[in-house]
């Protein structure tokens, strides 16, 4: 690694053992290791180096939180790590070694699931005639393979930026909260000019759904409403008309409400519905806490 340190921000609601764990595997000479607790004391152990913020400001904003007090110390590349995802060995040193291409605003890993060593993302296609973002490669067997591929976006799970990108493109998005807001940063690096990648011979490993829970319907809501909100965002993306990609999109969400396991199938049809209807009524950031549980990020 050629240039300075890499920053690292680790997001903690309430899961400590899972922060540290993460944290340990991102932790080098080069790396400055920063855990955010947002808006949860949930006792991150006092020789970690942590940000307490007083209130949970989403995936998004505690992000942000801990992206801006690197940039202060300057940091020039920046390491958004999941508290349930793990970098494997070399990880970190291939992807902060692939970002000194000055025309690369992130890169990112192959993503294993932890549960069985498939992959859950070679990074994520964008299909904006359909309204469709999907993780590439998801289930399959990994390959032995070498070299950094270009892709319109990559999975916010482990997501490496560099600072030139941050003071072009911006921060995260808070008003999505969670979900969307690393893909919707993605696709606004883009039309700025400048390329995403997925470094192929790195890797990590992630559990996915440690913070909300799988039967929390909260992952329904959120993925359904910021769907929206991304797609009204980039509407000029594609030529289609807007009100078809928002029917595509709720007709997936409603599909993948209805055929879900952990999720009661009728609380999680509900989720969405009120997801699309605070879509259309412009309501973002957290949901209520009338209709909703703990939170975290989430992803058809």
């Amino acid at each position: 690694m050629n240039e300075g340190r890499v920053g690292v921000v680790v997001l903690d609601f309430g899961r400590p053992d899972d922060a540290a764990r993460a944290a340990a595997s991102a932790r080098s000479a080069d790396t400055r290791v920063l855990i955010v607790e947002n808006g949860v004391a949930s006792g991150t152990p006092s020789d970690e180096y942590h940000l307490r913020l007083p209130e949970n400001r989403g995936f998004a904003g505690g992000m942000n939180a801990g992206l801006k007090q690197l940039l202060a110390e300057g940091c020039d590349r920046f390491l958004l790590l999941n508290n349930d995802a793990v970098l494997e060995p070399g990880c970190l040193g291939l992807l902060a070694d692939a970002l000194e291409d000055p025309t690369l605003a992130a890169v990112g890993p192959v993503i294993l699931r932890e549960g069985d060593a498939r992959v859950e993302s070679r990074g994520v296609s964008v299909d904006f005639l359909w309204g469709r973002v999907r993780l590439e490669g998801h289930g399959e067997t990994p390959r032995d393979e070498a070299g950094v591929v270009p892709l319109a976006a990559l999975s916010g799970a482990v997501l490496m930026l560099h600072r030139r990108a941050l003071e072009r493109v911006g921060l995260l998005d808070e008003a999505y909260f969670f979900s969307f807001e690393d893909i919707d940063w993605c696709i606004r690096a883009g039309q700025a000019g400048l390329r995403l990648a997925v470094v192929l011979g790195a890797r990590a490993r992630h559990a996915g759904s440690r913070t909300i829970g799988p039967g929390s319907s909260d992952k329904f809501y959120y993925s359904a409403r910021n769907h929206v909100r991304f797609l009204s965002r980039h509407r000029h993306a594609a030529h289609t008309p807007l009100w078809f990609r928002f029917g595509a999109a709720a007709i997936l969400h409603l599909a993948h409400a209805l055929g879900q396991r952990d999720t009661g199938r009728g609380q999680a049809t509900r989720a969405v519905l009120a997801g699309l209807g605070d879509a259309r009524r412009g309501r973002f950031g957290p949901r209520s806490q009338e209709a909703s549980g703990p939170t975290s990020a989430f992803r058809v």
